[in-house]
């Protein structure tokens, strides 16, 4: 049973982060709804003031200015996987926008890169999900096993073990009583019946 009420216990910390979860990512996707029409339009905006850019930006940029990493958030022995993101450089020396369209083109950059960041939130917050989702599955049919088959059949197995020593407990008793007995009925040691001595004397 100190097992069964471990898991319970780990079934029950796991269903609370299963539901703050649920919350995070509810209020995720409405923040990347929101943002996301705005970059698109912020994009189509610096499209239309500076241009076709698009090339131009594969040319200009040579590293990412974002980089995720990947780490573990433990959560009752369950290891959830947590993205984070990096900033890594602005690409300060790109020419983009120098010409015309500089701020709607600066406006299109920050809105995806705060779109990114809203992505890389909810990509976490999913893939920590389905994770937990996967282990509290897991762990609730330990639980239902534990509680309505391995408990119930060994508290049965228990209580006719006990019923068997009880009964071979009485029986033993009454053994041991039905000895007793017999041996007060028995005559003492070396002496002879009655009969036989009445005879010699004759």
């Amino acid at each position: 049973k100190k097992g069964f009420e471990l898991l319970k216990k780990k079934s029950d910390a796991l269903k609370a982060r299963f539901r703050a979860l649920l919350s995070e990512i509810k209020a995720a996707k409405v923040e990347v709804a929101k943002l996301m029409p705005q970059s698109f339009i912020s994009l189509a905006s610096a499209y239309y003031t500076a241009g076709e850019f698009r090339e131009d930006v594969i040319y200009d940029v040579k590293d990412a200015s974002i980089r995720v990493f990947a780490s573990e958030d433990n959560v009752a022995g369950v290891k959830l996987p947590v993205f984070s993101e990096n900033f890594i450089s602005e690409n300060a020396d790109s020419k983009i926008g120098l010409a015309k369209g500089g701020k709607s083109v600066e406006e299109a950059r920050k809105n995806f890169q705060g779109l990114i960041l809203k992505l890389v939130k909810l990509a976490s917050l999913q893939t920590s999900f389905v994770t937990l989702d996967e282990a509290l599955k897991v762990t609730n049919r330990r639980v239902n096993a534990l509680e309505h088959v391995v408990i119930p059949r060994m508290e049965a197995t228990v209580a006719y073990i006990a019923k068997e020593l009880d009964e071979m407990e009485r029986e033993e008793f009454f053994r041991l009583k039905k000895v007793v007995a017999m041996s007060d009925d028995a005559p003492p040691p070396g002496s002879e019946p009655a009969n036989s001595s009445m005879g010699e004397s004759t």
